[in-house]
């Protein structure tokens, strides 16, 4: 399918051929264009041949640049590709109605794993969409493997063919395309002896693939006429990080690096303390929830080294956390924050009114949620002066889950709770005690 222009660089080579807003561009070269990563891979030649269609007129052109110009063209986005599985555990069948329409969407395309890091099975992937990754060399990929048992995953991401998932991956690896597979651990069916052969296949692998996420499956109460499925327990927790320790004990000794790693979940299901920072090898899974909270304790302590002695007057501050992050906060943030002479720290927990109480993460929270646990304790004078929300509970736009005019934003919350300034934390500690040093916004 060509690919449109969505706006021309005043200035550009494409405005000097004539190219405008809604052109579309159909070949490079000869080849047939894809989509924008597709162009910018075809477009890498100092000369070249390219062919157009302007108001329903077919064009061709030549174009000769200086080594790394660009054209200038600012191309339409593409359409997103659709996951080709329908997992037993898959998060999307289990919001509740009401909500933005891109979280109903399942997102299982290569070229967002590339761009973004997104986790994608290659259910979907055709033989044309492998051979395009290898020659222009999308990598790395982040693949949900989460079992390398083809019946039981199968029955875990319902499959009505053979998916050839252990013949994609060796053919990456055999491609030197990098890899980071992931693992949704769904109890009874890819725990013990099958995460032990997963585990083992990947390994296999591990000269392009670099790691194994396992983060314990996400269950909500909106999972009407779907598979009867239950959470990681405590102690089921507690057992695999064990098991996980003497694994990549195993690992390192071999190949450097620990290979398999546990998202900061499982240990706070678990009731443990994180590994230490070596344990996770530079981090390269955050984004996955692997090591994010032992990097926010350690920011922590080494921001604190900054903080001053005392406040000039008295300041009070709301942490705001989902239950599985609460006790992290008052164990080990609140008495950090309140070093600080004058400040005293609050931490409310608040259960989750849209996606139901079993679902105890932060960045699940939404505005209905603040609003139902904050705005009593605001009108009891309670919340201080400053609420601080958890760091994931927006998206990109910095809006809540939630898709109610008037409930979308942290402004939107500060007006429902009496006009007490709500922040959502940035990461940045010795920031927020100087902005409580300095006073901030007082109630309307």
């Amino acid at each position: 399918m060509p690919v449109r222009i969505a706006s021309v660089d005043p200035g550009s080579p494409a405005e000097a051929l004539g190219w405008a807003k809604g052109d579309q561009i159909l070949a490079v070269n000869g080849e047939p264009v894809e989509d924008e990563l597709d162009f910018r891979f075809k477009t890498a030649e100092e000369t070249l041949a390219l062919k157009l269609r302007k108001g329903g007129t077919v064009v061709e052109e030549t174009v000769e640049r200086e080594p790394g110009a660009g054209l200038g063209v600012e191309l339409e986005e593409f359409r997103i590709k659709t996951c080709g599985d329908d997992c037993i555990f898959c998060f999307v069948d289990q919001n509740p109605v009401g909500l933005r329409d891109t979280l109903y969407f399942r997102d299982g395309d290569f070229r967002m794993s590339f761009l973004y890091g997104n986790y994608i099975t290659v259910t979907n992937l055709r033989d044309r969409d492998l051979a395009r990754i290898v020659e222009q060399r999308l990598s790395p990929l982040y693949v949900s493997v989460h079992c390398t048992d083809d019946a039981v995953r199968a029955e875990m991401m319902g499959h009505r063919t053979v998916d050839r998932q252990a013949e994609k991956l060796r053919f990456f690896a055999d491609n030197d395309i990098e890899m980071h597979a992931q693992i949704v651990l769904v109890p009874g069916y890819n725990d013990g002896g099958q995460l032990v052969k997963t585990i083992l296949d990947l390994y296999r692998l591990h000269e392009q693939l670099f790691s194994v996420s396992i983060v314990p499956v996400g269950l909500t109460d909106h999972r009407k006429k779907l598979s009867e499925l239950r959470p990681v327990s405590a102690d089921e927790a507690r057992q695999l990080t064990r098991q996980v320790a003497r694994w990549q004990g195993w690992f390192r000794e071999r190949i450097g690096r620990g290979f398999v790693y546990l998202s900061d979940e499982v240990y706070l299901i678990a009731g443990l303390d994180f590994p230490d920072e070596d344990a996770y090898d530079g981090y390269p899974l955050m984004e996955n929830g692997v090591g994010m909270s032992r990097d926010f304790l350690d920011e922590l302590a080494f921001q604190s080294e900054d903080f001053p002695e005392a406040l000039p007057e008295p300041r009070r501050a709301t942490l705001v956390s989902g239950e599985l992050t609460a006790p992290l906060l008052r164990d080990r943030v609140q008495p950090v924050l309140e070093t600080v002479e004058g400040l005293s720290v609050d931490v409310v927990t608040c259960p989750n009114k849209l996606f139901g109480e079993v679902v105890t993460v932060s960045g699940l929270l939404n505005f209905k949620s603040f609003v139902a646990e904050l705005k009593p304790r605001a009108e009891r004078g309670e919340l201080g002066d400053l609420v601080v929300l958890p760091p994931d509970c927006v998206n990109f736009e910095g809006l809540f889950l939630d898709n109610r005019p008037g409930q979308m934003t942290p402004e939107d919350l500060s007006a429902a709770l009496g006009g007490i300034e709500v922040v959502v934390f940035d990461g940045d500690w010795a920031g927020l005690v100087d902005r409580l040093a300095d006073g901030v916004a007082a109630p309307a």
